[in-house]
């Protein structure tokens, strides 16, 4: 049996009888053809296995949704517009008014965001969790909850959780679960072989890896929640083009050379900043000395490009003079694409103060490590 990384760089399927390419071909269409009245009106039972209009499904729609369910171990894959437009369509097929849902503290933000103003204004409760939580998660159901989210690591801080405990709790309670699995793509760690129902890529990210796309995805291995996700992404007008597919399909032939890149080069950077006297803290899991390393190491194959951290001197000028003396990392709100950058973000109650989120792209490591030691070098003593 081959592994991942090589059938990734198989051909996709979806190509025409006679047209053996490496690439999977473009497919523009916004109007199907039909030969007949029965199949024209027997169109919308196409939609997601044929053909029924452009934006339900073309053969590069398809190729990619096959690639990416290969890639989570199975199932079936629904692709959205962004990684937000993956989460709000999750909600939206599970929850109704009334219906409760658990999020880890330390959750993407535009998650919690969308949860409390969207979601809440139509009558669901959401309760925040400890990023901690895991034997011990049953004491926070209640009778109505329906939905857990789970992130490993988390957005920004990148606590680990105990996604495998989660899960066997939210079961035993009879609710589903959701995981956004950006961070480690399923190279590094899949949801769906640990309980998980929903697994959630940000394909912008490491998919995409070029900064060039916008896309999400969705992907369960039951049948009827496929069938629900692909019908309530059509109420909510969910559409991908075709060429952005091709941008995802030319992406994951180089994923897993390219990860293997990232964490190398990502891993060797957190050892170098590791008691570093200008850092108050760092957040990287697979580093040994990470609180969340043991989760990690037990659950987690392989480790991605970004990484985070808070400075001894406080203040947002400090954080500005590091941004400014950096040469190797622009300063930019994305990451997981061959490119490094930093971002900065303040951090949520009860800590204060800001946080440096690096990402780790694909130049020289020993290049990036010298600049950011001269950057943190050149920032004054902490008083």
């Amino acid at each position: 049996m081959t592994s991942i990384a090589t059938e990734l760089l198989q051909p996709a399927g979806n190509l025409p009888p006679g047209f053996a390419s490496l690439s999977q071909g473009v497919f523009h269409a916004s109007t199907i053809l039909f030969p007949d009245v029965a199949s024209f009106l027997d169109r919308q039972a196409q939609a997601g296995s044929g053909y029924s209009y452009g934006q339900n499904g073309t053969p590069t729609h398809y190729a990619l949704a096959d690639k990416l369910a290969q890639l989570e171990g199975g199932g079936q894959t629904v692709l959205v517009p962004s990684g937000l437009a993956a989460v709000t369509l999750v909600s939206s097929c599970v929850l109704s008014a009334g219906d409760h849902v658990l999020l880890p503290a330390a959750v993407y933000g535009p998650t919690l965001d969308v949860t409390r103003t969207l979601f809440g204004k139509w009558g669901v409760r959401c309760s925040v969790y400890g990023d901690e939580a895991g034997a011990d998660f049953a004491r926070l159901f209640e009778p109505r909850t329906r939905l857990v989210w789970t992130e490993a690591p988390a957005s920004n801080t990148l606590e680990m959780q105990d996604v495998p405990a989660i899960a066997a709790a939210a079961r035993a309670h009879g609710a589903l679960v959701a995981m956004d699995n950006t961070w480690a793509t399923p190279l590094g760690f899949r949801p769906l072989d640990h309980g998980v129902d929903f697994s959630i890529q940000a394909l912008t990210k490491y998919v995409g890896g070029h900064s060039d796309l916008l896309m999400g995805a969705v992907t369960t291995r039951d049948p009827q929640r496929y069938q629900a996700l692909r019908d309530t992404a059509e109420l909510l007008g969910y559409y991908v083009s075709s060429d952005e597919c091709f941008l995802a399909l030319r992406g994951l032939p180089t994923l897993a050379l390219r990860l293997e890149r990232h964490f190398a080069s990502a891993l060797k950077i957190a050892r170098a900043l590791e008691g570093h006297p200008a850092l108050a803290s760092l957040h990287y899991p697979p580093l040994a000395s990470d609180p969340g390393h043991a989760l990690w190491q037990r659950d987690f194959k392989s480790g991605s490009g970004l990484l985070s951290f808070t400075l001894r001197r406080r203040g947002l000028a400090a954080v500005e003079a590091l941004v400014a003396a950096l040469r190797l990392f622009p300063l930019g709100n994305s990451w997981g694409a061959v490119h490094s950058l930093v971002a900065v973000a303040p951090l949520r109650a009860p800590r204060d103060g800001w946080l440096v989120r690096l990402h780790v792209g694909l130049e020289d490591a020993d290049d990036l490590l010298q600049d950011l030691l001269q950057a943190l070098t050149a920032l004054p003593s902490p008083p």
